[in-house]
C-alpha cells in the first residue's frame, strides 16, 4: 500500500511556497509565455508543492528539434506525492510538451542519467518504454487539473522524462526548458490514477498544395471512465471528428473540433466505454507548403492522434500504468477505416 505524504514534506514545501494561482495570477502566467525569448521562466510556486526545472540546452536560429530531458522529483522513495494538479510553462518557441514518468526500479529508470538532454523522436526510444505519460500539450502554459476523485501519484526520486520540441523560428538563440509545478493533495483527493490511452493513425499523407482526410478506429480492452478527449495534429491539421465505436452508440458523433487550438474536450460525465467498444476519429488536413505531408514528429510533419485521459472503474493506486490503452494504425480497411 502507498504511504501518504510526509508530513515534513508538506511543512518544508508550504514554507518555501507562494499562493496558488488564481484566475489572474494565470493570466499573468499566459503573458509571461508569450513575451521575449530570454532563459528565465517565471510560474508561480504552488501553496503546497514543489517545482522541477529542466537543463536548458540551447537551439539555434532555425533549427526545429525535440530534446528528451531527465529531471528527478525531490525526496526518497518513502514520500508518496498525490497530485490533483499540474502546471507546466514553455521556454519561447516551444511547439509541444510531453511528459512521462519512469516506472520505480524499472531498466528504463536505471538509464536516464539525471540532468540528461538529448535529442530525440520520443521519450521511449531515448530511456525505454516502461513509462507512463503523465501529460501532453501543445501550448506555452498549462493549468492541468485533474477530474475530481483522479489524479497521479508519484515517490520521491521518482525519475521524468521530457519531451520538449522547440521551433526556433526567430533570430537568436532558445533555450529548449520547461518548468513544472506539482499541486499536492491527499490520498482521499487523489482515489484513482488518471491514465492516458493514445489512439494514433500512422496512414496520413497529403500530397503538396492538397486536402485529405484520414479516418481511424481504435477499440479498448478494458472497462474505462473517460473524462476527457484531446486532438493531437500540429500546423497543417484543419478539422477534427470523434465517433463511438462498437456497442450501441456506435456512429454517434462525441466531439468535433474545426481548430487545433481547440484540442480538448470534458464531457459533462465520464464517457463509459466497456471491452470492445471505442473511438472512430477522423483528421482533415490542408497541406499548404511545396512538399509531400507524412506522419512525423517534426513542425514540417503531421500527427493524427486521439488521446483519451480515463480512469479504471476499480483502480489500485499502486497498479501499473505503462502499459496503457491504445493503439497504432498502420493499414487502412477496404471501407477506408484504418484499423489494428
Amino acid at each position: 500500500m502507498l504511504k501518504p505524504l510526509n508530513a515534513a514534506w508538506i511543512l518544508l514545501f508550504a514554507a518555501a511556497a507562494c499562493a496558488t494561482q488564481t484566475g489572474t495570477e494565470q493570466t499573468v502566467a499566459r503573458e509571461k509565455a508569450s513575451a521575449g525569448s530570454g532563459s528565465a521562466l517565471e510560474l508561480s510556486q504552488p501553496e503546497i508543492g514543489f517545482q522541477i526545472d529542466t537543463p536548458a540546452t540551447l537551439v539555434d536560429p532555425g533549427d526545429d528539434v525535440r530534446m528528451c530531458e531527465v529531471v528527478v522529483l525531490p525526496g526518497t522513495a518513502a514520500d508518496v506525492y498525490y497530485v490533483p494538479r499540474i502546471e507546466t510553462l514553455l521556454s519561447a518557441q516551444g511547439e509541444e510538451l510531453i511528459v512521462h514518468a519512469a516506472r520505480p526500479g524499472s531498466d528504463t529508470e536505471a538509464v536516464m542519467d539525471p540532468g540528461a538532454s538529448i535529442p530525440c523522436t520520443r521519450a521511449g526510444e531515448a530511456f525505454g518504454e516502461e513509462l507512463s505519460e503523465v501529460l501532453a500539450t501543445a501550448d506555452r502554459y498549462t493549468d492541468e487539473l485533474f477530474p475530481e476523485g483522479t489524479g497521479k501519484v508519484f515517490h520521491g526520486g521518482q525519475k521524468l522524462a521530457l519531451e520538449v520540441h522547440i521551433v526556433n523560428e526567430s533570430a537568436e538563440q532558445v533555450p529548449a526548458r520547461a518548468k513544472l509545478s506539482f499541486h499536492l493533495g491527499d490520498a482521499e483527493r487523489v482515489q484513482r490514477t488518471l491514465r492516458s490511452a493514445n489512439f494514433a493513425n500512422l496512414t496520413i499523407y497529403t500530397p503538396p498544395g492538397g486536402h485529405s482526410s484520414h479516418v481511424g478506429e481504435c477499440l479498448v480492452r478494458e472497462e474505462m471512465l473517460v473524462s476527457e478527449l484531446v486532438r493531437r495534429t500540429q500546423r497543417f491539421g484543419t478539422s477534427f471528428k470523434v465517433w463511438f465505436a462498437g456497442g450501441a452508440r456506435d456512429g454517434e458523433l462525441a466531439w468535433e473540433s474545426s481548430d487545433r487550438r481547440d484540442n480538448r474536450y470534458e464531457p459533462t460525465e465520464a464517457l463509459h466505454l466497456m471491452p470492445g467498444e471505442g473511438f472512430r476519429f477522423e483528421c482533415n488536413y490542408f497541406n499548404s507548403s511545396g512538399r509531400e505531408l507524412r506522419y512525423g514528429v517534426s513542425s514540417s510533419d503531421e500527427t493524427c492522434m486521439l488521446q483519451a485521459k480515463y480512469s479504471l472503474p476499480d483502480d489500485l493506486e499502486d497498479d501499473d500504468d505503462t502499459a496503457p490503452e491504445g493503439c497504432l494504425l498502420f493499414d487502412v480497411d477496404a471501407d477506408g477505416v484504418a484499423r489494428k
